[in-house]
């Protein structure tokens, strides 16, 4: 436990040094990664196996819940971080990132990842809120990174919005900070996690019931959520590829944590029917605003942009469906997702910087000029879109048998989740194939691809390994986190 201050540490320090040391700025950033993957691991298959711990008098608290956030943001920082240093290297080349401007890249990556880190671990709802908000300035101005007006608008937008819904997220914690006043008073006890979670039936139900549906519109505006979710397609579109592997692997991850600590205060408070249904039915939601966007998409980065509405809709749909294999496959399907949605940006990064569009209509035959990439896009569609042998599958049949097995709310999930599911399965691979194997354009620069064979190759490989055969640490895991929201509507 006296990892977790070390684990916000280091990306923090990693920043500033990144500044002061200009030209090593790559390199510190990739040796950041490295060591917060290491850190984080060891706290999130130590929160796997031990019941939840406390630090600094309180104020950090880590259990499996807060354990598996770490683990993806670990993972997916470290692929961001990893990748960059060959991305910003093409794009100086290109004259996209001006030389004097990388320090700067990697000093807001970093400062982005501290707070990242920050979200699963800090035991204060006010300090949780400061460390999401922080999330949104730094992503903000790393959308904007390329002073391109179209990602300029992008990262306005971004940050309106991001911004209106904290705000939302603010006033929901400020209710449930009152509600909680008259149980525990008015000390910093009354906005700790874990205080909260052990006198939640001592809570104004009524407070609660307003507070829970403004967190859910706050932080699922965050976590891409439909209908809150209008600024990912653009900031997906327009920000550094890297970035984009931060914004869906690990952002949205850390904004759905919010929602779902809050969940778990409703349910003690109101009974499990409330926030459940409202999970169900804005999961379902978000589900289904997917699929026409999917279908008629016309930029590669968006189309993985609805892909992750989609999957936080999965994600939300199977928390609201309650029970131990529905919260199992959505703790189990949340770092499938992560990996996935990794591998499919990092593709997309390196066709992008190749062809210099993400226009679909232009990035034909990319087999025959760019196989690893073209290949990748290919298995990571395949994974993304609940393909077997690829681990995604294994969670949402999960979760689609919970649903069958449960409540007629749940059934309707159920439903809507298998029908999402097919239609964004055959409109991605219409999409994906398109660019594999149509006739090329003509041929683009080889010099982007070479460098993302690990990042590519890697996650893949993972999510096949978990696809057939779940390794006993993170089956203990899955199964951890499912008791932290083990809920039955």
């Amino acid at each position: 436990m006296t990892l977790a201050p070390v684990l916000i540490g280091v990306p923090l320090m990693a920043a500033l040094l990144c500044v002061f040391l200009g030209r090593r700025a790559a390199a510190v950033s990739a040796a950041a990664s490295v060591v917060t993957l290491a850190i984080g691991s060891v706290i999130a298959f130590g929160s796997f196996a031990v019941p939840a711990e406390r630090a600094l008098g309180g104020l950090v608290y880590v259990d499996a819940l807060s354990g598996l956030i770490v683990l993806i943001v670990a993972l997916v920082s470290a692929i961001a971080a990893l990748y960059a240093v060959a991305y910003v290297r093409n794009a100086v080349a290109t004259g996209e990132i001006a030389p004097a401007q990388v320090r700067w890249f990697y000093f807001w990556l970093q400062l982005s990842i501290a707070a990242m880190f920050a979200v699963p671990l800090l035991n204060n709802l006010g300090l949780m809120w400061v460390a999401v908000e922080m999330t949104t300035l730094t992503t903000a101005l790393l959308v904007a990174f390329f002073r391109r007006g179209h990602a300029l608008e992008a990262a306005w937008k971004y940050l309106m919005i991001g911004a209106v819904g904290l705000a939302f997220g603010l006033f929901g914690l400020l209710l449930t900070y009152y509600a909680a006043s008259h149980a525990l008073g008015e000390a910093a006890s009354a906005l700790a996690w874990d205080e909260l979670r052990a006198h939640a039936s001592a809570l104004d139900p009524s407070l609660m019931r307003v507070a829970f549906a403004l967190v859910l519109v706050g932080f699922g505006t965050k976590a891409g959520l439909a209908p809150m979710h209008t600024w990912l397609p653009d900031a997906h579109g327009q920000a550094p590829t890297p970035v984009s592997v931060l914004l869906s692997g690990a952002l949205l991850n850390c904004a759905l944590y919010g929602v779902l600590r809050f969940h778990l205060l409703a349910t003690g408070t109101l009974g499990v029917q409330f926030s459940s249904d409202l999970l169900l039915g804005i999961g379902a939601l978000s589900i289904l605003v997917a699929v026409p966007f999917v279908l008629v998409q016309h930029d590669l980065k968006r189309l993985l942009a609805y892909s992750s509405v989609e999957h936080m809709g999965i994600v939300a749909l199977a928390v609201g469906i309650g029970g131990p294999l529905a919260l199992f496959a959505a703790a189990f399907h949340m770092l499938n997702h992560a990996l996935a949605k990794s591998t499919l940006f990092v593709a997309a990064g390196a066709l992008g910087q190749g062809y210099g569009t993400l226009r679909l209509a232009r990035l034909h035959g990319a087999i025959e000029v760019a196989p690893l990439p073209a290949l990748g896009l290919v298995l990571g569609t395949l994974a993304i879109t609940g393909t077997p042998p690829f681990a995604p599958f294994t969670s949402e049949f999960g979760i689609a048998q919970a649903g069958f097995l449960g409540r007629p709310s749940a059934l309707v999930g159920a439903v809507v989740l298998l029908a999402g599911t097919v239609l964004v399965f055959g409109g991605m691979l219409f999409h994906v194939l398109r660019v594999a194997v149509g006739t090329s354009p003509g041929r683009p620069h080889k010099a982007a691809f070479p460098f993302a064979a690990s990042f590519i190759g890697l996650p893949l490989a993972a999510l096949l390994v978990m696809g057939v055969w779940l390794p006993p640490a993170l089956r203990n895991g899955f199964t951890a986190v499912a008791g932290v929201l083990g809920v039955v509507p």
